[in-house]
């Protein structure tokens, strides 16, 4: 048998081994549907003789990876209701497998040597006892939520009866993924082994002293720990749990709603039923459009770019040993924690020594704020960051990040004291969110080896990192930039150098509708709702507040002064003025200053939406405007401008443009990013209504050429 081989001891206890041909990992697709059940016919034919069952994976360091999501996504969106009945049929019959475990008879163990998520947890939930060796590589939970959907083989029937409602809805809900020792504490394991040898003993042990092991709801007297739906207890949660979540979510994200409906229903009859019932709330998911962009972007388009689809290819495996960063400042410091963290000796350079420990200052708060990080751990991460005013102490690093301020003259003037001490081969990154890096690399002697490296602050936690490749950058350099991100824990998007490249022009979109908005006579709270009802983490105010308003006048002034210098006379636009009038006239700067769009307490906390706004930009009251125009202008806007940046060749992978959108800006997640949005809306209607946007609020709505050839051919993104 090429998926699972079954081994037989002197004791009668049989190995099941799972060890897929040709797979680096193990998975629940048509191999294990066609395997899993003829290898139940021979245990079942064992008898008497079978005594135990210990399930193990063949494959070191991996156990079980979870479902085929590729095979979920050709599935027919729209299926008839036969289609619909022989699909639940069909989900049955695939959950009864781990049934038919739970029906052996005999004490089942599992041995959990790797990644044990979605599918493959779920195996180890139908197994009566759960070892799992003490790794940081080993990791358990059922994590289908964060693909938009739930665990459909069991999980949440087992999860609920093991651990009760609220427990398992918190864990399946948020998708946890859980190292082992986390694990055992939570429940969801039994017992740690030191390594596979021992946890094949243990298992073994524990086999042979409970001959007559059953899942914990099949005991006498079993009840649901903390109470089922109807008990007083648990009220709570089943009356106003449903009415949280819709408000979170804004109604937008399908998985959180269909999970808690499915923990409290499966909860409320028999163990059988409940089964059923989880198929079909697994069957609404598998047909919801938010839940494909989810697993088209964070699955199938998230693997391409981990497998680094966007990278050279041709060109060894490079590593950054020793880093440099010029800056100490929030950002830069920030880049050096994160560098620091997964074991780069960083040099941390500012114009001086007190503002460098400062830095390094900022390294050892962030130590200290994050819970998985220990004492000693956190004394070695210092311990490779080494701030200094010297630039010769950055004469042997590999790479360089230069973290300065946003201007041209101080990043050319620190490229080339830096370039004079640098070996032949290092890498230079700007780190800019808009100044062209052909521009910048003018004052590069090695242009080749210069290249743009965005990364979003907080830089420790936030996840993307944007790479801007010059008219000169080397495919080489590009490769050392991109490894450098993937090594820190990035997921690198690569773009072609053209002012505010991919993002920033993006988000650039929703803010500018924001202050045309307000320009216009719109209610604030009609804005600011309706990016939040679109998905969007902040509204186009809150985040201009965020960035500075102060910060975007001078940029405005900036490419004024530019615009006029090239013989070009600039009108100022509704937007513009908007900020001028809150900057010179309200004297209101942003977040920083606590006072802004909104007003801030001394904490920077948001209180509420300054009153002045209505004196300024609505004196005669606020225009009646629909909210679904109002929605579309924020979305639209970005979506529109993304297909832009494509068409110029800006940006070339569509995976790239999703991931960066949503990890990057905050684009809607549940839309699966800025093109799958468009594929979900359908191409032809979202030119339609872009249209129709452009007809009323003006040429930024126009639909693209690429958008309309798109529409016309019947092409979607991907």
């Amino acid at each position: 048998m090429s998926y699972i081989r079954l081994e037989k001891d002197a004791d009668g206890i049989v190995d099941l081994i799972f060890d897929q041909e040709g797979k680096s990992v193990n998975v629940m697709g048509e191999e294990y549907a066609e395997a899993m059940p003829k290898a139940l016919d021979e245990l079942e034919a064992m008898g008497d003789e079978l005594k135990g069952l210990y399930i193990r994976s063949g494959k070191p360091g991996q156990f079980f990876a979870g479902g085929d999501i590729t095979m979920m996504l050709e599935m027919d969106l729209n299926p008839s209701q036969e289609e619909r009945e022989e699909m639940h049929r069909g989900l049955l019959d695939a959950k009864e497998p781990l049934a038919r475990i739970e029906r052996l008879g005999v004490p089942v163990a599992v041995g959990i040597n790797g990644p044990a998520l979605g599918g493959g947890y779920e195996i180890a939930l139908a197994c009566h006892y759960r070892i799992a060796m003490d790794s940081p590589k080993v990791k358990v939970g059922l994590p289908e939520a964060m693909l938009g959907l739930l665990p459909g083989a069991g999980g949440i029937v087992r999860m609920t009866r093991m651990l009760g409602m609220q427990e398992a809805l918190g864990l399946i809900s948020q998708g946890k993924q859980l190292v082992a020792a986390k694990a055992l504490e939570k429940g969801l394991i039994h017992e740690l082994a030191a390594d596979e040898e021992a946890m094949a003993a243990q298992a073994k042990a524990w086999i042979k002293a409970n001959p007559d092991a059953r899942q914990p709801w099949e005991q006498p007297g079993y009840s649901i720990p903390g109470g089922g739906p109807q008990d007083e207890a648990t009220q709570g949660l089943t009356y106003f749990g449903p009415v949280n979540v819709m408000n979170q979510t804004k109604g937008n994200m399908t998985a959180p709603q269909v999970i808690i409906a499915a923990v409290i229903d499966t909860a409320r009859v028999d163990y059988a039923t409940a089964h059923k019932i989880e198929a079909r709330y697994f069957q609404r998911l598998l047909l919801d459009q938010v839940s494909r962009n989810m697993m088209t972007t964070f699955f199938i388009q998230m693997n391409a770019l981990d497998a680094g689809a966007s990278r050279p290819e041709g060109i060894a495996k490079t590593e950054v040993k020793k880093l440099g960063i010029l800056g100490a400042g929030v950002m830069g410091a920030g880049i050096a924690f994160n560098a620091a963290k997964v074991g780069m000796n960083v040099v941390l350079k500012d114009l001086t020594q007190e503002n460098a420990d400062k830095g390094k200052a900022y390294a050892a708060s962030a130590c200290e704020k994050s819970r998985r990080i220990d004492e000693q751990q956190a004394e070695e991460i210092l311990g490779r960051i080494q701030p200094t005013a010297d630039v010769a102490d950055l004469a042997d690093c590999d790479l360089v990040i230069e973290a300065v301020f946003e201007n041209r003259d101080v990043k050319a003037a620190v490229t080339r004291e830096t370039e004079a001490v640098l070996g032949e081969q290092a890498v230079f990154a700007s780190n800019t969110s808009a100044l062209p890096i052909t521009e910048l690399a003018q004052a590069s002697v090695r242009p080749q080896n210069f290249i743009g490296m965005h990364f979003f602050s907080p830089a420790e936690r936030m996840p993307l990192v944007e790479i801007i490749t010059g008219e000169q950058t080397s495919d080489e350099c590009l490769a050392w930039a991109f490894d450098l991100a993937q090594k820190m824990g990035k997921k690198p998007i690569v773009v072609k150098d053209a002012p505010g490249f991919f993002t920033t022009r993006v988000i650039g979109q929703t803010i500018t509708q924001g202050q045309r908005m307000l320009a216009e006579g719109v209610n604030p709270a009609l804005i600011e709702n309706g990016a939040a009802f679109n998905g969007s983490p902040m509204g186009p105010l809150e985040t201009l507040d965020t960035i500075s308003l102060e910060t975007a006048y001078h940029a405005a002034n900036q490419q004024r002064v530019d615009a006029e210098a090239r013989g070009e006379q600039v009108e100022p636009s509704a937007e513009s003025e908007v900020i001028r009038i809150m900057v010179e006239e309200a004297e209101r700067v942003g977040q920083a200053k606590g006072a802004g769009f909104y007003d801030y307490d001394d904490n920077g906390k948001k209180v509420a939406t300054w009153a002045g706004l209505k004196a300024l930009f609505a004196k005669d009251g606020y225009k009646d405007v629909p909210y679904q125009d109002v929605k579309d202008r924020l979305l639209f806007s970005q979506v529109l401008e993304a297909i832009r940046i494509m068409e110029e060749g800006v940006l070339t992978s569509v995976g790239d443009g999703n991931i960066g959108s949503i990890m990057g800006i905050g684009f809607p997640p549940h839309t699966g990013g800025v093109y799958q949005c468009v594929n979900a809306y359908g191409v032809q209607a979202f030119a339609d209504r872009a249209k129709e946007l452009a007809a009323a609020y003006g040429e930024a709505f126009e639909p693209p050429q690429l958008l309309l050839d798109m529409a016309a051919d019947g092409r979607t993104f991907g």
